[in-house]
C-alpha cells in the first residue's frame, strides 16, 4: 500500500521522541526502586493515561476490527472491565497501598508462603513476556508491515528493539511518561477514525444500514462465537487483569498516594466506554467497504489497518498510525518493566540479598534484554495462534484467573492456606490450559476456558485448605498480614 512521505515522517518523528524520552528519564534513575516503581511519584492523570494506554493497545485496537467483521459487535462488552477498575479502586488498591510492596507477587508469600510466591512469579513473568510483550509488540509490527510492505518477521524485530531501548534506559518512569503521550495520541487516532468513517456512510445510522443485521446484534445467543457466554468471560477476565496482575498493579504501587491510585484506575475505568465503542468501528465499516473475498485471504488483524489506508488522507493517516504504534508500544513496555521487576524482586534479591540498590538496576536492565529477547520470539508466533485479541484474552484465562482467585480467598477467608493456594493455581491453570489447547467447549471455547480455570482453581483451593492445617511459621505470617491490613488508611 502507498503512503505518503509526510506520514513517514510522521511516524518516524513520534518514535525518535519515543527514544528520547527513554534517554532523558534515565538520567534521572538511580536506583531499583526509581527503575521498577517511578520512586512512587506519579499522580492520578498519569497514572490514567497509563492505566487506559496498557488497557486499550493495539492487540484490542489491531484485534477487535477482525473480530468486528466476523463476529459481530458484542466484543464491545469488554467496556464491562470498568465494573473491575471501580472494585479494584474501592477494595483492592488500598489494601495494596498499606502493604508498601515493589511488586505485587509479594502478597503471596506474605499471606501464604515463599513457594506460592515463586511460582507466581515465574506464571507472571511468562504471561507478560511471552504474552503481552510478545503479542502487543506482533500486533504494532503488523501497521508497520502493512504500510511499508516489509516482511513481519523483520519489523516484530525492529519494533522490540525500540520498546527495549527506552525501557532499559528509563523503566517504570519511561513507561509512564511514554503512556501518556501515547494515550492522547491513541485518543486522537481512534477519534479521527471515527469521524472518517461516519463521512463515509453519513453517521451511525448510515453505518448500521450499511451492514447486515445480524452483524449489530449486541447479545448474540449461545450459538453465536461472541454470544453470552463470550460476553461473561470477557467481563470476568478484566477482574484479574485489573486487580490483581503485576502487569497493571505495578502502576498503582507507583502512585503518590492511596487516593491518587483509587482515582487513576477510576478514570481510567470511565474512559475505557467509549474507547471501547471506538474501536468497533472499523471493522463494521469493512463489512460494507472490503470485498469478502480479499478479506478471507487477509490475517483479521489486517482489517481494521486497511481500511484507515482508505479513508484517511495524507497527515491525518500518518497521524493514526503513529496512535496505533504508540497503543501496541504502550502495553509491550509495560509487560518488560513488569518481568524485569519481578525476577530483580523476587529471584535475585532472594540470592543476593544484600547488593546495593544500584546492582539490582543493573541486573533488572540485563533481564530487561533477555526478556526482550523471549517476548520477541513469542512475537513471531502470534499469528499461528489466532490472532493477537484471541491470544491475549486465552493467557489471562488460563493464567490470571486462578492467581485472582487465590488472592481474593486469601484476603477475605483466613482458613484458606499456602498448600491449598499453591493447589488450586496448579489444578486452576492446567485445567484452563488443557480446556483451551484441546478446544473444549467449541466456539464458546473462551468462556469453557476462563469457567474451567476459575471454578477448579477455587474448587481445590477452598477443599484442600479444609483438609489440611498450616504450620506454625505460616500461621505467624498470616497474623502479621492481617495486622498490616488493619492498620488506618494513608492518606
Amino acid at each position: 500500500m502507498n503512503i505518503s512521505f509526510l506520514d513517514i515522517a510522521i511516524m518516524v518523528l513520534y518514535l525518535i521522541f519515543t527514544l528520547f524520552i527513554g534517554y532523558y528519564v534515565s538520567k534521572k534513575i538511580s536506583g531499583f526502586e526509581d527503575f521498577a516503581l517511578g520512586g512512587r511519584s506519579f499522580g492520578p492523570f498519569a497514572l490514567a493515561a497509563t492505566f487506559g494506554a496498557t488497557n486499550f493497545s493495539t492487540w484490542s485496537m489491531v484485534g477487535k476490527p477482525g473480530v468486528v467483521y466476523n463476529s459481530g459487535i458484542s466484543v464491545v462488552w469488554i467496556a464491562l472491565n470498568a465494573c473491575a477498575c471501580v472494585l479494584a479502586a474501592v477494595v483492592f488498591v488500598p489494601i495494596y497501598r498499606k502493604l508498601r510492596y515493589t511488586t505485587m507477587s509479594e502478597i503471596f508469600e506474605d499471606r501464604y508462603d515463599g513457594k506460592v510466591r515463586s511460582v507466581i512469579s515465574v506464571i507472571w513473568v511468562i504471561a507478560d513476556t511471552m504474552n503481552r510483550m510478545g503479542v502487543t509488540t506482533y500486533a504494532a509490527a503488523v501497521i508497520l508491515s502493512l504500510l511499508f510492505d516489509i516482511p513481519l518477521w523483520i519489523v516484530i524485530i525492529g519494533t522490540a528493539i525500540i520498546v527495549l531501548i527506552y525501557t532499559y534506559l528509563g523503566g517504570l518512569t519511561s513507561v509512564v511518561v511514554t503512556d501518556v503521550i501515547q494515550f492522547v495520541l491513541m485518543w486522537i487516532g481512534l477519534f479521527i477514525g471515527m469521524i472518517f468513517i461516519f463521512k463515509e456512510f453519513g453517521g451511525w445510522n448510515g453505518l448500521v444500514n450499511a451492514v447486515p443485521p445480524e452483524m449489530m446484534e449486541v447479545v448474540p445467543g449461545i450459538e453465536h462465537p461472541n454470544g453470552w457466554p463470550y460476553i461473561i468471560a470477557m467481563t470476568l477476565l478484566g477482574f484479574p487483569y485489573f486487580i490483581t496482575s503485576q502487569f497493571v498493579m505495578q502502576r498503582g504501587l507507583g502512585a503518590k498516594t492511596v487516593n491518587v491510585a483509587r482515582w487513576g484506575i477510576l478514570f481510567a475505568g470511565l474512559i475505557a466506554i467509549p474507547m471501547a465503542i471506538m474501536e468497533i468501528l472499523p471493522g463494521i465499516a469493512a463489512k460494507a467497504m472490503l470485498d469478502p473475498s480479499i478479506v478471507a485471504s487477509m490475517n483479521p488483524d489486517m482489517v481494521g489497518p486497511t481500511i484507515f489506508m482508505q479513508l484517511l488522507p495524507t497527515g491525518l493517516l500518518g497521524i493514526f498510525f503513529s496512535a496505533l504504534i504508540a497503543a501496541g508500544l504502550s502495553t509491550a513496555d509495560s509487560a518488560l518493566c513488569a518481568s524485569s521487576s519481578l525476577i530483580t524482586e523476587d529471584f535475585y534479591k532472594k540470592w543476593k540479598p544484600n547488593e546495593s540498590s544500584e546492582k539490582y538496576l543493573k541486573v533488572s536492565r540485563v533481564v530487561t534484554i533477555i526478556m526482550a529477547v523471549l517476548g520477541t520470539c513469542w512475537a513471531l508466533l502470534v499469528p499461528k495462534i489466532g490472532g493477537a485479541l484471541n491470544a491475549i484474552l486465552n493467557v489471562i484465562a488460563i493464567t490470571d484467573m486462578p492467581i485472582f482467585v487465590i488472592i481474593v480467598l486469601g484476603l477475605f477467608i483466613k482458613k484458606v492456606n499456602a498448600t491449598g493456594a499453591l493447589s488450586g493455581l496448579i489444578a486452576g491453570t492446567v485445567g484452563g490450559a488443557i480446556v483451551s489447547f484441546t478446544g473444549t467447549g467449541g466456539i464458546q471455547a473462551l468462556a469453557a476456558t476462563t469457567a474451567t480455570s476459575t471454578c477448579v482453581s477455587l474448587i481445590v483451593c477452598l477443599l484442600v485448605s479444609y483438609l489440611t492445617r498450616r504450620n506454625k511459621g505460616e500461621e505467624n505470617r498470616m497474623n502479621k498480614f492481617f495486622n498490616r491490613i488493619s492498620m488506618p488508611e494513608e492518606e
